[in-house]
């Protein structure tokens, strides 16, 4: 539950032009050099501007950088005129480099690290409006790979991750207790001040609670916030309430570890893939909010490869997996006897019953364990699960996040291949990537979805839906399939 506190605009009297969302997670760190959560991420995209952004069809354009121009081995940078960050100080070249040698310095911990320190070998700023990023190889990739990075003034490191500077079409406030951030418009953005003039992000684990604060007006506005899909069904025909249901990008998945002696073995993962019946899950538990995955791209990808392995629903072929893995059933149908790890939300709660009746009709013991979300993630980097049940928000937009969570030098804290996946092929496709021109890169792309759906070191189960849940005073938010929150700089208020 949230704590009411007075002063911050919590109770009943709200000041003019504010908005009050609900998050059902806090942000581990505000550091945008650090932040991979998706929490974290939310709020990058409100306090910080990257020199690259993403359009519609998920390629790279100019945020920060007015332009950028790639070479040989190289990409050069220029930045706009006329930046400013909310303390005040004009952004330079200065800034942005020492936003990114800070990320790559030895020692500086950051699942953002893997990739950019694989690409970039050295940053020179010859004046103050210009970058040249030099790379190990060819990079045309760079300019994708650098988006969430968001840059902060040069020197202010040690502070960011409680007390944020950005340049961001919001400006940080306060954070009570972890329980509410607030934030006000930047009246300085570059693209303009935001018409809305206060953000009030609040934490609610509980999903009950977010959906009356919702109800009840005290809250104006969730998106992707993790409610129930039966309470989303239920609160579509509240007259108070619009509820806005989109296809998303965001990939649900079963985490492996590989290290496990029992699921080290292919035909295990296989097994338990078999076994999942996605098309259930989503249709019971999800009430169709989500579309069924085969691979970590989306379909509206350029690089998706839609002809790959596929685990239709099919406990006979799980048992004779396991059979063939040395795995035959005790004297009650049990074969093998797995933990799954899963947030200690509602709907986590009822996809791992679901997955555990389904389990157990292929002779697989599944035990729950719920966990809080801080555990569980912590968990999770830490490699301390057998399975886990999680979804990645934004980052597989792009194929730039075969080498963020598949490649061998990706482990945590570098990474997020927290499956801990070493496969020297799959290296090499991705090196060979670094330097191809987009046809061969189709190429590879293809053949390493290929090779990760014979693999499995994840299970990809579905893609969620994108869900904005508002009150009737809020106009609609025209959002990407991932759900990002930078929209929320053209939000206005009906009144």
């Amino acid at each position: 539950m949230l704590i009411v506190l007075a002063g911050t605009g919590c109770g009943g009297q709200r000041s003019a032009g504010e908005v009050r969302i609900v998050m059902e997670k806090r942000a581990p760190s505000l550091d945008p050099r650090v932040s991979a959560d998706s929490a974290a991420e939310r709020v990058r995209q409100l306090l910080f501007n990257s020199l690259t952004k993403k359009d519609a069809g998920f390629e790279a354009i100019p945020d920060l950088a007015e332009s950028f121009t790639a070479g040989p081995s190289s990409c050069t940078f220029k930045l706009r005129t006329g930046v400013k960050f909310h303390d005040g100080r004009p952004l330079t070249s200065a800034d942005v480099r020492y936003t990114f040698e800070t990320l790559l310095a030895p020692g500086f911990a950051s699942q953002k690290k893997a990739e950019l320190s694989t690409l970039i070998e050295s940053i020179d700023t010859p004046d103050d409006a210009t970058i040249v990023m030099h790379c190990r190889a060819a990079c045309p990739g760079l300019p994708n790979a650098i988006i969430p990075i968001g840059i902060i003034p040069e020197g202010s490191g040690a502070t960011q991750p409680t007390n944020p500077v950005g340049t961001g079409a919001f400006v940080f406030v306060e954070n009570i207790d972890e329980q509410q951030l607030t934030l006000r418009a930047n009246p300085e953005y570059f693209e303009g001040a935001p018409p809305i003039s206060r953000l009030l992000l609040r934490i609610i684990p509980d999903a009950s609670t977010r959906e009356s604060e919702l109800r009840s007006g005290a809250a104006d506005l969730a998106i992707n916030a993790d409610l129930d899909p039966l309470s989303i069904e239920a609160m579509g025909s509240d007259p108070n309430l619009k509820v806005d249901i989109s296809d998303g990008t965001n990939i649900a998945h079963l985490g492996v570890n590989l290290l496990d002696p029992v699921l080290a073995n292919r035909s295990v993962r296989q097994a338990v893939a078999c076994a999942a019946d996605r098309d259930e899950i989503i249709a019971r538990v999800y009430r169709n909010q989500a579309r069924a995955a085969k691979s970590i791209l989306p379909p509206n990808s350029w690089a998706y490869e839609p002809s790959v392995k596929n685990y239709a629903h099919d406990p006979a072929l799980a048992a004779r997996l396991l059979d063939a893995a040395g795995y035959k059933p005790d004297a009650q149908g049990r074969r093998i006897t797995l933990q799954l790890k899963t947030s200690s939300l509602s709907i986590a709660r009822k996809v791992g019953e679901a997955l555990q009746e389904q389990m157990r009709q292929a002779g697989i013991e599944l035990q729950l364990l719920p966990l809080e979300r801080q555990k569980l993630t912590q968990d999770i980097i830490d490699g301390n699960f057998q399975l886990y049940l999680n979804t990645l928000v934004g980052g597989n937009q792009s194929p730039d996040i075969f080498r963020l969570v598949y490649a061998s030098n990706s482990i945590p804290p570098n990474g997020q291949n927290r499956s801990r996946y070493t496969n020297p092929a799959l290296d090499r496709l991705l090196d060979e990537a670094l330097t191809s021109p987009r046809p061969r890169q189709k190429e590879i792309y293809s053949e390493i979805q290929k090779m990760l759906a014979e693999d499995l070191p994840q299970i990809y189960l579905w893609y969620s839906s994108t869900v904005v849940i508002r009150r009737s005073r809020v106009s609609a938010l025209d959002l990407d399939p991932s759900g990002d929150w930078r929209s929320l700089r053209h939000l206005r208020l009906i009144e």
